[in-house]
């Protein structure tokens, strides 16, 4: 027992350094590996095999794109300083070529797996790497790759310009120039005698890009005789030919010109939010009287779309006058009833009726919506707005064949967009801590630039500006303020700028609470007045609000509404069964005021006209007591397109639906009303056309909560378990039980080349051939020939490429098709990266 403590101590005082990603994150404990999985879903989900598989995928080019791609700037540059620098770096190396402390961002980017290594000898991941592109930070090729481009006598002649011993090896040369001309001394040396205006034509290449255009870039020079600076610069190896257009400032001296550092100023920190103080009253009432009026428009749009449903484009999405005329009926621009469109579409209330002449129409789920209060129902529009990938303000424009967008339509969807409207409402959030400010857009849009600076574009620019609009007109701001009912709907922890979730999980509850609170009570009675208006001073309820809506037609909204009666109106009314009797009842019910006599006579009238004439179905028929009133109707030559024809003294018949002769007549200004075949007056009230529930959406990636993670991690180090074998040198005792496999004990047994290689995931076989090929490890890999058999293989991979690996076996290299080796194994040399 003693023996073996002490065996232990000695292998914990010469732990080695991790060899790969994947030996890394063997050393991670589950908390470190839980938090990676957290930050980076897409690793998750499916699990991967063991730890070499989400090694191999958290290097994956699609996964690394992902997690650059929600870095913020402090974290992209060091980054780009790690890009710029020789592998393997120091931490302290990096701090100095960032010009500031690189400790925070190198954790962050330790923490995504992006980075490993120890603190003397940070790597890149290879995908991280190609993503920055070949010019990090806006510098130009190594040395070794700018000057390798020449040919052998082009390097013995710049050795010679530079009075560097010759050689006739162009490696031992090109080892000798860049050792030479990365020496910042020998660079300045080289500017203090350089020619009038060298040094401008290398400031032009030092900060915004490393390439310049140049004729016959790659003739060869000499110093001696060098007629310009730029000839002078490509003879002293300052400047290098790219290609024959172009030339290029190699890194080294770029670094050089730039004092050292690799970027013009280190970025730690966000720009600060500039604000302005808002009247807090005023912000708070306007947000909550564009809340309720959002909700009230997307009312209005599922009724008027239940009684006429607009048709369904054969592109899918909603026609450009159908568009206009819902604005018109809802009082809005055509921009702001594409916006209540869509997000009523997000929210489930509207949708395709899935029929064969489809139709855009309400669904069940707007009866139940209708059902709620107003806090609830801006609540559900609310937290649709908010995480919708749908982009109205892109209604109108023209996509890639020049056809215009339309709402509804299939191409406004924009994965950013929760992102942009998530960035937006955390710096709202963080501007009302501290009273009911409004951050300034300008600055706003520096910050997400700052925290998401891989995703700034003039896109998410206009994302970020429709994102303020959108968000006034449906009240969650006021006067550019987070309104009480719109942080309520971000939750108990609203989002934090440049927070590593980048969506928002609404709260609808409490929102609904919080704007039912703040909305005035609704009012239950109205004001006539004699000009055949009534007011109605605040809110009205939802009976009050219907019976109006029957009764009279809007004229204004505001603090108060005014409602104007008509005889079209009134015969609205009559049409869905009330009599001139119920009409003033109603009216004297709700009436503050008495009811004025020219209103009561316009009832009356109305009513008295309503229903002399009457249509049925047998064609249609038309029939009225009065036979004069028929007589006058034949003769009126505005009812010939009628084809009307009588039948007896009181009765005419027409071939027209009876739905259209009714609308006929009454554009005639005669009343006519319908009636049953038994003679009775039916009460007409428009038919609420309903489509289907709406098709949930596509499932997004979800971040697994903390008990899936753990449940991950534990299957992971089980499957790592049965895979892991010591590296060279790990002491065991006489029976050859393995004391650094997690203190298992298991003993280890080499597996003998001829014993079959089980298959395994392709993208775990890949990442350990590339893994050995960079370590000169041998493995066993199964291999299948061409009649499909498997066969074992011991070989020692040397580079992997172009969909095969070039392996050496039994001292001949050989190229092998990756998608013929079914698995690979490593032997007991093999680091545990490889197992």
């Amino acid at each position: 027992m003693e023996r073996m403590s002490t065996a232990t101590s000695r292998r914990e005082r010469r732990t080695p350094a991790p060899r790969s990603l994947a030996d890394e994150l063997r050393g991670w404990d589950d908390d470190a590996l839980a938090c990676l999985l957290a930050r980076r879903p897409d690793l998750a989900v499916p699990p991967p095999a063991d730890l070499t598989g989400l090694a191999a995928r958290a290097g994956g080019r699609a996964g690394v794109l992902h997690a650059l791609n929600r870095l913020d700037t402090a974290e992209v540059q060091v980054l780009e300083v790690l890009a710029a620098l020789p592998e393997p770096v120091a931490e302290a190396e990096v701090s100095r070529r960032w010009g500031a402390d690189a400790t925070g961002p190198l954790g962050v980017l330790r923490a995504l797996a992006l980075v490993w290594g120890p603190a003397d000898g940070l790597r890149l991941v290879r995908a991280a790497r190609d993503l920055v592109g070949p010019h990090p930070a806006g510098l130009g090729p190594p040395l070794a790759d700018a000057l390798g481009r020449r040919s052998p006598q082009r390097l013995a002649d710049l050795l010679d310009d530079l009075g560097l011993p010759a050689t006739g090896d162009p490696e031992t040369a090109l080892r000798r120039l860049t050792g030479h001309l990365g020496d910042p001394d020998v660079v300045a040396a080289l500017l203090a005698r350089a020619p009038d205006d060298a040094r401008a034509v290398l400031d032009r290449l030092t900060w915004d890009t490393p390439v310049g255009s140049v004729d016959r870039a790659d003739r060869a020079i000499r110093a001696a005789t060098a007629a310009s600076p730029v000839e002078w610069l490509l003879a002293t190896g300052l400047l290098s030919g790219a290609d024959p257009g172009h030339v290029v400032l190699p890194r080294e001296i770029g670094l050089v010109l730039r004092g050292g550092v690799v970027h013009r100023r280190p970025e730690p920190g966000p720009p600060p939010l500039r604000t302005q103080v808002r009247p807090a009253s005023h912000a708070r009432g306007t947000a909550v009287a564009a809340a309720a009026e959002a909700v009230r428009r997307v009312a209005a749009l599922g009724e008027a779309w239940g009684e006429t449903p607009p048709p369904v484009l054969r592109s899918g999405g909603l026609g450009v006058r159908e568009l206009r005329r819902t604005a018109q009926a809802l009082g809005v621009t055509d921009a702001a009833a594409a916006v209540l469109v869509e997000v009523a579409c997000a929210a489930g209330l509207v949708a395709d009726d899935g029929e064969t002449d489809p139709r855009w129409a309400p669904t069940p789920a707007f009866d139940d919506w209708l059902a709620t209060t107003t806090g609830a129902r801006w609540a559900t529009l609310a937290g649709a707005w908010l995480t919708t990938t749908r982009t109205p303000h892109l209604v109108g424009t023209r996509d890639g064949r020049n056809a215009p967008r339309t709402a509804l339509g299939p191409d406004l969807d924009r994965p950013s967009a929760p992102v942009v409207r998530a960035g937006l409402l955390a710096e709202l959030a963080a501007a009302v801590r501290h009273g009911p400010e409004a951050p300034d857009p300008a600055s706003v849009r520096q910050r997400l630039d700052w925290f998401r600076p891989r995703l700034a574009s003039a896109a998410r620019d206009a994302l970020l500006d429709a994102a303020v609009e959108e968000a006034e007109l449906l009240g969650v701001t006021g006067a550019g303020v987070l309104a009480p009912h719109a942080m309520a709907l971000l939750g108990t922890a609203p989002p934090a700028p440049g927070a590593a979730e980048d969506r928002v999980h609404p709260d609808p509850d409490a929102a609904a609470t919080a704007l039912d609170e703040a909305l005035p009570e609704p009012v239950d009675r109205f004001l006539l007045q004699a000009d055949l208006t009534a007011v109605v001073p605040g809110t009205p309820d939802p009976a009050l609000a219907a019976e109006l809506d029957l009764l009279a037609d809007v004229e204004s909204r505001g603090g108060a509404t005014v409602y104007r009666f008509t005889a079209t109106s009134l015969r609205r009314a009559l049409d869905a069964g009330y009599d001139a009797a119920d009409v003033l009842t109603v009216l004297r019910a709700r009436a503050a005021t008495p009811v004025p006599q020219p209103l009561e006579y316009l009832v009356t009238e109305t009513a008295r006209r309503h229903g002399r004439l009457r249509v049925g179905a047998a064609g249609c028929y038309l029939r009225a007591d009065d036979e004069t009133l028929l007589a006058e109707l034949l003769t009126d030559t505005r009812a010939a397109p009628l084809l009307l024809r009588r039948l007896a003294p009181t009765v005419l018949v027409s071939p027209l639906p009876p739905e259209t002769l009714l609308e006929r007549l009454r554009s005639l200004g005669l009343g006519p009303a319908a009636e049953t075949p038994d003679g009775e007056v039916v009460a007409v009230r428009p038919r609420s056309h309903r489509a289907p529930r709406r098709r949930p959406d596509a499932p997004r990636l979800q971040v697994p909560g903390a008990a899936s993670l753990a449940g991950v991690v534990r299957l992971l180090r089980a499957a790592d378990e049965l895979v892991t074998v010591p590296r060279d040198g790990d002491e065991e005792d006489e029976r050859g039980e393995d004391r650094d496999r997690g203190g298992s004990g298991a003993p280890v047994t080499p597996r003998p080349a001829d014993e079959p290689v089980p298959a395994g995931d392709p993208v775990r076989t890949l990442a350990v051939l590339r893994a050995a090929a960079a370590g000169r490890i041998t493995v066993r890999i199964g291999y299948a020939g061409p009649d499909g058999a498997v066969t074992p293989v011991v070989v020692e991979p040397l580079t992997v490429e172009g969909g095969r690996v070039s392996v050496l076996e039994g001292g001949r290299v050989r190229a092998l098709s990756i998608h013929r080796i079914a698995g690979v194994v490593a032997l007991p040399e093999v680091p545990p990266s490889l197992g």
